[in-house]
Formats: C-alpha cells, structure tokens, sequence
C-alpha cells in the first residue's frame, strides 16, 4: 500500500555562517523521513538502476523507490549495508558489516539476496563494514579497511594493505585505492601500484577521485582540500578558497558544476574553481545539514542522505524559487526586470538583486537581494516601467524607485494600479487607482508629480485598462465592472456600472485585460468582451479555449502566449499559427500549484528562458524554453501486483528480468494462474519521475472486465474485488503535463474457475446430462410406447363403437327407408286401390253400355241412343287409360313386375297381365270377376289359361312364381 509522502519543501531561511551567498534561485528540495521508507537513521550511499529506479544502502538494508513507493530489503544477518554498486544487468552488489552479495530478480519479480561469503578463503569469513563496492570491468571490488576482495567469475580475490585502505573509487577507466601508508594507488594489471607523489595524501583521507579529461583526475579530501593527478602525478591544489570542513563525499552534476556534502553545512555547489555557487542547506530546505552519502541521478538531480532522512534537490528542474528575504519570506506580488537589476514587491516593500549580464537568469546570480530604502512597513504591490523610470504602486501610496531608494510621489491612500493614458513616449498623464478613487500623474521636466484625485465614483480601483475608444474599463471582484469616461482635462471621471442584466454570467469575479491588443474580461465562465453595437458583454470567440473557465488573472507574452490562472492552476496557452490546430493549446504547471498566491496573482514573462510568478514566498521562476524542450520518456512500472484473501499473495514485487537491450523489461514473464478464493486485487504503479511526479497522470483497465480506459488521474493504484473466473490483463499508461505518453504496461493473470466450474466439472455434468438424455430418451421411447399401444387400443375400441354406431344409424336408416318404403307402398297401394276403383269403375260403365246397346235394339230413335252409345266407348277408353295408370303404379310397387312378365312372356295379354296383378294384390277370385265382370268360373278358367302360358307346374304357387319375378 502506497505510503502518504513525509515531504518538506521548506526553501527557508539564509544561514548566517554562508561560506558564499546563495543565488536567488533555489531548487525545491524534498525531504523522506525514514518513517517513510521504513529504514535507519543514516543512508550511507545511494544508486540508480537503468530503469531509474533509486537504491538507497540503509542501516536497515537496501531501500528501493520508483517515485511513489518505498520498498525495504534487510540483509541476512540483519546489520547496516555501507555500500552498493550496480552493473549493467541491474544486479546491485551490497557491501555490509560482515556481508558481501547482491541482489537480483528472482521469483514474482522481487529482489533476492545471494550471499558471496561461501566464496571467500576460510580465514577472510570474518570481517567488519565494507565501506566501498565498486564494479570496475567484469569485476566487483569491496573494500573493507584491512582488505579489499575483488570478485571475478565465481573466485574472490583478497587484497591487504601495509596498515589500513582509506579508499577504493574509479575515474572514467581507472581504478584507485588509498593505502595509509604507501598513499594513492592505481589498480594495473592485477595489481596495486603506488602513484608519484603518493606520499601528500598520507596525512588526509581520499572521499572522491573525479575525471577532469584527458586522462587527469581531481582529489577531493575528506577535509575539503582538493588534490589533482595528472597523469600518474599528484600534486595540491593551490590558491582556492578553502575552509576546513568535514566533506564525506565530492560528485559531478555536469560539467562545471560539483556538489559536495558536508557535516555542518549541507550541500555545498561549486564551479571547477571551487568557488561556491550555491549552498543548500537546512535554510533552503534540507531537514538537516549533515550530509551522509551524494548522488546526481540521470536527469542532474541531487539526492543526499541527511541524518534521518533522505532528500531530494530538483537541481536540473526548469523551476525554481526566489527567496529575496527567507530570514522574513515575504510574499512576492509582481517582478520586474530594470537597468539590469531584478526587482520584487513584495508584502514588506521591494527588493532588487543585480544580474551579471544581459537577459541573464536569476539562476546565474552571484549575488544577494537588498530592501529598497523607504519601501519596508508596507505592501508594494505593482511594479510598472513608465518613461524609462521605474514606478512602484504602495500601500503608502505611489513611489518612484531611484537609486535604490523609493521616492514618494503621491502620499496617504494605498495604490493599486499604474494606467498610462498614452503609448506615446514620454507619456504625460499616468492613472493611479488607489484603494478608494483614482489618481492622476502628471510628467514634467523628467519627472512624476501628483496631480490630484479625479472626481467620480470612488470605489477600490485595482483592474484598469484603456480601450481604442479611450475608455477605461475597471473591474471589481463582487460588484461588476465599471466604464469610465475622463473629462478632456483628465480630472473628473463618468462612470457606468455593468453587471449579469448587461450579459456577464455574474457580478462577482470579473477582470478586465488587454490580450492581443483587445480589451477582454475574464469571468467565472470563460472570457467576454464587450459589444459596442448590441450595448452588452458576449462571449469572446477568439479565446473559447478558456470557455467555461474562471479566469483570474491573464498576461500576454512577447510570442503571443498567455499566462493565465485558474483556481489554484498556472498554465500557458501557446499560441500556433498552424491553421490545422486550435489557435491556442494549454500547458499546465502543477509543480507550482502548492506557492502561487490567491486574489493577487502575478505573472512576468521577461523572455521564454525567465518568467516570473508572484508566490507565497518571493517568487517562482520558470525557464518556459527548457520546461517545454524536456522530453520525458516515460515508462510505467508495475510496483506490485497483489492477490488479496485471507492470506495475500503477492504476484509481482516490481523487480523485473534483464532483457537483451541491457535493461530490465517491464514485460511479465509469467503468468499466475490463481484459485477462485484469490478474486480481489491490488496493483501499485508508477513512473520513475522524481521531482515531476505531479505532473504524471495515470489511465488503466482490466481487459476482460472492462471495456474503455479509466479517466486520467493521479492515482498510482487500483483495487478490483469479486472478480469472475476468468482471463484478465490489468493494463496502466501514463501521461505528463506536455502530452507525453507512454506505452502501456500490461499484466496478466488467471483465476481459475471452482471445482464445480473446473473443465473436469464440466466433463462430468456433460456425461451426466448425456447419460441424463440417454435414460429420458430411452423412459421417453418407452412411454411412447405405452401410449402407442393405448392408443392403438382406443383407437380399435373407437373404431368398434364407430362400426357399432354405423351399423346402428344404418339400421335406423334402413328402418327409416323402410317406414319411408312402407309409405310409398302405402301409398301405392292407395293409388292402387283408386285404379282399382275406377277400374271396378269400368265394370259399370261395361253394364252401362251393354244396357244401352240392348236399349239401342228396341228403340225407335236409334240416332239418340248412338251418341249415348258413344259417350259409353269414351267412358270406356277412359277406364283404359285408368289401367295404364294402375300398372305404372303396379310396377313401381312390385318391381315392374307386369313388364317383367311382358317381356318374359310376351303371349300374356293385357287382360292375363291383370289377372296377374290382381292375383298378386291377392285378390279373390269373386273381387277379379267383379272387376272383369265375369263370373268366378271365368276367373278360374283364366287362371289355369295364364299357368299353361306361364308354364306352371300344378304344385307351384301362382303367387310364389309372381314373387319369384320381382
């Protein structure tokens, strides 16, 4: 879990035993207390692996950082590590007391300590702290006092001084070694070879042999005298100022400049002449001045072990802090560059330090901040440059500053702001708003003289600027901002309030600024200006790169850049004139956000190399050309990869395998596949960018989880609970504040699924539901048999209640057809019976006319008699065709039995074809001769003559054969 930084930047106050004044511009310094890391009270040297990665040997053991975390790795048997070397497979060899080895990667990227002891004679096992390890070729030397062991391909080496090694250190491609007695040696070929002159050192202790070029080398001394070797011969170094001082240890920081520790007095900088340059101490930040170990890391940055602490000095940072007095650490409200001098005001008057040159930075000065005479027991709040003279507004009123002593101009109420009303050189008139009304300077005879107060409005007039139009626009924190017109003899004033009914978002927070040669107001939605035509403030289109941004102070710089803050931002928006980009894009400084002011900001960009911010001590310097040049290649390192359970396991300790390029690679080599009780995790991560960790910015996702990549931000860890099983890669990139950005590291693990959701699992649930199937499909094959074969049974007993049911309605049918053929015979019968009838008919109507014929015979009127006789015949053709009438129906009856009869025996007359069907209507022989009108005798004799032509036997039934017909 990532530690809350214990960090002092205190840049305080002058120490008043200085060797030399410090320059004004002075590096933030950052202090880690050992409570931090873990560690000791003392850091007795300090490295830097290829990945940037720090190395700090502790008297706990070896302490790690990346920039935000701090790691502890103690040596076996548990005492102080003295020293450390690192060669280019990031091995790091540990020297401590009664311990040689290194450490290097081993499983779940972490370091692991092997110990070289076992390589050592017998009789060299034993031995006290090991105050120098150093890699010179393919070997590894330690240096303990009573001997040295160099290490070579598995075989330790022993070397033994006349009485005692004070020193072992390389320079450039030589090795050295101090022998009390014999002096500077130099290591040739496997062997220590005293060098001329060697006898000067006998009497000091050597802390550091630094290359010069050409092969010469320079000897720093633990009493801070310096020594020079050039080529094998040493010799003092004369005629530089020098104090006697305990100074453990002399680097390089570039090539003119060398830090030194000392025990009393800090970090000491100084040039090849060993003039002093810069001091920094407890007064500028350190915890405290005794200063154990040095290192200047790859980006010229200086890292000190102090008593209890280690800390870190941005030395080479673009940014740094003016201090004109940290004995008081006034705040700075405005600088200003003036006959090569830098002046500040500040909350307890204006300070001035001479430049050596220029357009030089404050960085180079050599010399010290003085108070301005007469400037102290109050604010001095704006410095402004008007005819070539340099004018301070006060809160005593307004001064001119000459000859380093400010002058009076205007006495009694405080001033804020100076406003040219001409660009014309020498202007005349100059305004001053004052804390209550406006002022008026006159320039005469090559001097500022008080004019007067302007009649007007009074109000607090701190924001003034002059349009094109001449009017002068002032605004106000929390009232509006006014427009004010001047009288033709500059000495009265109109004014006009406007306010949000005039097109502001609001009244309060609204500044006024002249940007692009445009009056423009910053309000807390972006920027306004003001639009004669339509009489109200609109939004300015030019500047929608700050839309919807509380602006509160702006400054344009001579490239057409503007300086701006927001909240407790300062940024830059860089003006381009690439027509394919936005005409401004924004660069923030969060390095500064911690000591900018608030209400009263100030910005001054000189030149690109020197700007300039009001802070709440002094002021801040930033070198705009070198800031924007870095180019930060940045690269993400995993810290730790973390399983959280009931027992944490940690999957990766940040510590990575050498890859081919001679670098360790942040690529994972292994992938953990973890149970399903291990589905929470936590991932620690970070960017090896000390002294800029503010301004880098972190985006994640966890692929296989999520989908989009998280919102950029400052967090440097990330925690995942109740993950599923499943494959996951947790991926990080980083960004800074100018846009770089890296590559993404990822990280992939596995969490296996439960027993239950195990591939094992799943091959059984896959044969139970296929045994599962087979038995449902076989109960399932069998039900449908059952139900086939009821089926098949209802389907028979359905069939045999259809066939009854069919043989029932059939013989209803036929029973009905019967009653319906009962009818019809009824009824035949009763059209049979009527052609019987008229038939019988007939019988009267042949008596009639036999009547008649016997009437005719004995009658007199024989014509009368034959028409009766006629009417008779007609009658009687009638009654004939009442028997063809009887015989349709007698047929339709019997199934056309008379024309069977007919045709079968075509001999039958029509008078045996009645008989016949009389016969078969079963009548009597009496009923037939009632209807022939013959006797029955007659009937009879007819019978037997229509058997002899039907062919009867005497024993067969003339009925039967009638029935057999049909």
């Amino acid at each position: 879990m990532k530690k809350q930084l214990i960090i002092s930047a205190l840049l305080l106050l002058q120490a008043s035993y200085a060797i030399a004044q410090n320059t004004p511009g002075i590096p933030l310094v950052v202090n880690y207390h050992k409570a931090l890391y873990h560690g000791g009270s003392r850091t007795w040297d300090i490295n830097q692996d290829s990945n940037g990665m720090m190395y700090f040997a502790n008297d706990e053991g070896l302490v790690t950082f990346n920039g935000s975390f701090w790691k502890l790795f103690p040596l076996p048997n548990k005492t102080v590590l003295r020293s450390m070397a690192i060669d280019s497979a990031n091995r790091i060899y540990a020297g401590g007391q009664d311990e040689i080895g290194y450490f290097e990667t081993g499983g779940n990227h972490t370091l692991r300590y092997t110990s070289l002891k076992k390589l050592l004679p017998p009789q060299y096992r034993e031995f006290a702290d090991v105050w120098n390890t150093v890699i010179f070729g393919k070997s590894v030397f330690f240096r303990i006092t009573d001997r040295i062991f160099k290490l070579d391909n598995e075989r330790i080496e022993v070397y033994l001084p006349t009485k005692e090694w004070y020193f072992l250190g390389k320079a450039g491609n030589r090795l050295f070694a101090q022998d009390r007695d014999n002096g500077l040696l130099e290591y040739r070929n496997n062997r220590w070879v005293p060098l001329e002159n060697g006898h000067l050192l006998q009497d000091v202790m050597v802390v550091s042999i630094l290359p010069t070029g050409n092969g010469d080398c320079s000897i720093a001394a633990l009493n801070n005298v310096s020594f020079s070797l050039n080529g094998n011969v040493i010799s003092r170094v004369q005629q530089i100022p020098a104090k006697d001082m305990y100074t453990p240890l002399t680097l390089p920081v570039n090539d003119s400049e060398y830090v030194t520790a000392t025990a009393l007095e800090g970090c000491l900088i100084r040039d090849a002449g060993h003039r002093l340059l810069q001091r920094i101490s407890v007064a500028e930040g350190l915890q405290n001045n005794n200063v154990t170990s040095l290192f200047v890391d790859k980006d010229k940055n200086i890292w000190a072990g102090v008593d209890n602490a280690v800390a870190f000095i941005n030395y080479n940072s673009p940014i740094k802090y003016i201090r004109p007095d940290i004995v008081s650490d006034v705040i700075g409200y405005s600088t200003l560059i003036f006959n090569n001098k830098l002046y500040l005001s500040t909350s307890n008057g204006v300070y001035a330090a001479p430049l050596p040159g220029n357009n030089a930075g404050p960085g180079l000065l050599k010399s010290h901040f003085s108070l301005i005479r007469n400037s102290d027991h109050g604010e001095a709040w704006q410095l402004e440059e008007v005819n070539q003279q340099l004018l301070v507004t006060h809160n005593k009123g307004a001064m001119l500053i000459k000859d380093e002593v400010a002058v009076p101009i205007s006495k009694g109420t405080g001033s804020w702001k100076f406003l040219p009303l001409s660009s014309v050189y020498p202007v005349q008139h100059i305004l001053v708003g004052c804390y209550w009304g406006i002022d008026l300077l006159r320039f005469k005879d090559n001097r500022f003289e008080y004019a007067g107060r302007l009649k007007g409005l009074s109000d607090s007039y701190r924001f003034l600027v002059l349009d094109q139009r001449g009017n002068i626009w002032a605004s106000h924190p929390y009232r509006g901002i006014y427009r004010l017109h001047l009288s033709p003899d500059s000495m009265q004033y109109t004014s006009r309030l406007f306010t949000a009914a005039d097109g502001l978002p609001s009244p309060f927070n609204n500044y006024v600024f002249r940007i692009k040669n445009r009056v423009v107001f910053s309000t807390e939605s972006g920027i306004y200006e003001f639009n004669e035509d339509a009489g109200k403030f609109v939004p300015c289109s030019f500047l929608s790169v700050f839309d919807g941004m509380a602006i509160r102070y702006m400054k344009e710089d001579a490239e057409g850049n503007i300086w701006f803050c927001s909240g407790n931002k300062v940024g830059v928006a860089r003006y381009t004139t690439d027509s394919t980009k936005r005409p401004f894009a924004i660069t923030y400084f969060p390095e500064v956000e911690a000591h900018i002011l608030s209400k009263f900001d100030n910005i001054y960009p000189y030149n690109p190399e020197n700007v300039f911010i009001g802070s709440e001590k002094g002021a801040i310097h930033i070198n705009f050309k070198k800031y924007v040049s870095q180019k930060r290649p940045l690269t993400v390192f995993l810290n730790q990869a973390k399983a959280i359970g009931k027992t944490d396991s940690v999957l990766s300790n940040g510590f990575f395998y050498k890859s081919g390029a001679g670098a360790s690679s942040p690529k994972q080599l292994e992938i953990h596949t973890l149970p399903p009780r291990l589905n929470a995790f936590h991932f620690e991560y970070s960017v090896p960018a000390y002294g800029s960790a503010n301004v880098i910015e972190y985006s994640y996702r966890l692929k296989g989880y999520e989908q989009e990549w998280s919102a950029w931000s400052n967090k440097t860890e990330k925690d995942y609970t109740n993950l599923p099983a499943g494959s996951y890669t947790f991926a990080v990139k980083a960004r800074d504040n100018l846009h770089n950005e890296s590559e993404a590291l990822e990280y992939a693990f596995i969490i296996s699924p439960p027993w239950y959701k195990s591939a094992w699992a799943w091959a059984g649930y896959a044969a139970i539901i296929i045994a599962v199937f087979y038995l449902l499909t076989r109960e399932h094959q069998r039900t449908l048999i059952r139900q086939q074969r009821k089926f098949d049974e209802k389907k028979r007993q359905l069939e045999y209640i259809h066939q009854l049911e069919l043989e029932k309605n059939e013989k209803e049918i036929i029973a009905l057809q019967n009653q319906k053929l009962a009818s019809e015979v009824a009824l035949k019968k009763k059209e049979l019976a009527s052609a019987t009838l008229r038939l019988a008919g007939n019988t009267d109507t042949l008596s009639k006319l036999k009547d008649q014929v016997s009437r005719l015979n004995h009658a007199s009127d024989s014509e009368h008699e034959m028409k009766k006789l006629m009417a008779l015949v007609k009658s009687a053709e009638s009654s004939n065709a009442n028997w063809d009438e009887f015989a349709a129906h007698f047929d339709e009856v019997n199934n056309d039995l008379l024309k069977k009869l007919k045709t079968k025996f075509p001999n039958l007359s029509q008078s045996d074809l009645k008989i016949c069907a009389y016969l078969h209507l079963n009548f009597s022989s009496k009923q037939i001769s009632q209807l022939h009108n013959i006797s029955v005798r007659g009937v009879e004799i007819r019978r037997y003559r229509i058997r002899k032509k039907l062919g009867l036997e005497s024993n067969q039934s003339f009925s039967s054969f009638l029935d057999s017909l049909q």
